[in-house]
């Protein structure tokens, strides 16, 4: 499956929203800089990864995996 919406650079709620009324499942994983802990800003879709089904049927849901970043 690459049939999902462009959420790319959106706001975490937004693409959430958008997932969620098209019907997708999906996890978030967030991310953040090593040197520097951020403790204000807006959670933004970094990456997205479709995660492979680990099963052989074609009708079982596969998940998007989100990285987010706050920026």
């Amino acid at each position: 499956m690459t049939d999902f919406p462009d959420i790319l650079g959106m706001e975490l709620h937004d693409a959430k929203a958008l997932l969620e009324a098209e019907g997708l499942d999906f996890i978030v994983v967030e991310t953040k800089p090593s040197k520097k802990e951020l403790t204000e800003g807006i959670l933004r879709v970094i990456k997205v990864v479709p995660q492979k089904s680990e099963s052989e049927d074609s009708n079982s849901k596969q998940r998007i995996v989100l990285t987010v970043c706050m920026i």
